[in-house]
């Protein structure tokens, strides 16, 4: 059974969480939530967006809202999105929060730091002009991290991007934006930019189909393409609560080959709305650019990534965004 929903007033900022069989997982995002410091004079909920699970994940969100939070937390909403892909996933947390200004995102492995609602609102509310913003993502790790971690976090949604906050300039080569994980998005900056379909519809992990994923850098590009900016603010922190089975070679190359998939549609995104016509021009230069830039990688590393890519896994998952980066054309129907 569905959990209930409040009644309440309308809150001033919204954590959404999206999740796909988080059974598991969101137990320890929901108890970081409620250990939530300094949020007294803040109307706050928090909406799990259920990502048609078919575990019990309807029930643990039903626990923590009767047994738990009927005292101190009476604002943990749920919602079930039934089209699969966190993409439609995020949509639907736009649409149902109830907060009229600010939505944040976690997923269900990101462990907000203990002030993390209060940075995200507090900022929110002294920048009314910036359109989304966000923060630093650590690793949680359960066993010691390998060596070569450094250098693959970035395909795990791990970095930290300094104690200084900035704007994500749009001349800013690359361009960058912030990941979801942690996020938070005015919604009249997402009702102004973000499509009401998105190029990449974001992974599914039900079919195991992952090559709509970045969607969430999707959306950042529409915001940054606009009037609205997008900052990074250094006090607000998730950790990324990371299992051993992720830092695995098989996995790491699936997610560095998908993230290649995914680069058309992000080169569409970051092209300003009368621009985005240039792409079907653009395309068979990006298409030889991307090909001869795999080729040459693969001759002048092959020795490091053949033997099955054990020999140097990150320039062997390198490798791997090269080749969807080529292919991506054929993977976005524009």
């Amino acid at each position: 059974m569905s959990p209930p929903l409040s009644s309440s007033p309308s809150p001033d900022f919204t954590v959404a969480i999206c999740t796909y069989n988080g059974e598991t997982r969101l137990p320890e995002v929901l108890d970081a939530l409620q250990q939530q410091e300094g949020t007294e004079d803040i109307a706050w909920e928090v909406l799990v967006v259920d990502n048609n699970s078919d575990d019990g994940t309807p029930d643990v969100v039903n626990q923590y809202r009767v047994n738990q939070y009927r005292e101190t937390w009476p604002r943990l909403r749920y919602v079930r999105e039934l089209k699969q892909g966190t993409a439609y996933a995020r949509q639907r947390a736009i649409a149902e929060a109830q907060s009229p200004d600010l939505v944040g995102f976690l997923d269900d492995d990101n462990i907000p730091a203990s002030d993390w609602v209060r940075q995200a609102y507090e900022f929110g509310c002294q920048h009314p002009k910036i359109g989304a913003y966000g923060g630093n993502i650590r690793a949680k790790l359960d066993i010691e991290p390998p060596e070569y971690f450094d250098r693959i976090k970035i395909l795990l949604a791990v970095y930290d991007r300094g104690d200084k906050p900035f704007c994500y300039a749009r001349d800013r080569k690359p361009r960058i934006v912030p990941a979801a994980p942690g996020s938070v998005v005015r919604k009249q900056a997402w009702r102004d930019c973000v499509p009401p379909r998105l190029l990449l519809q974001g992974r599914d992990e039900k079919n195991c189909t992952y090559i709509g994923a970045c969607e969430d850098l999707e959306t950042l590009f529409y915001i940054q393409n606009s009037s609205w900016q997008i900052w990074h603010n250094p006090q607000m922190t998730v950790f990324h609560h990371i299992p051993p089975h992720r830092l695995q070679r098989k996995y790491l190359l699936k997610i560095a080959r998908t993230s290649g998939l995914s680069n058309h549609a992000l080169r569409t995104a970051r092209l300003f709305p009368k621009r985005r016509f240039l792409m079907f021009f653009l395309m068979p230069i990006y298409l030889l650019s991307d090909g001869l830039k795999a080729i040459v990688f693969w001759f002048k590393y092959r020795k490091e990534i053949q033997n099955n890519f054990e020999k140097d896994i990150p320039k062997a998952c390198e490798f791997q965004s090269r080749i969807g980066r080529f292919l991506s054309p054929f993977f976005v129907r524009l």
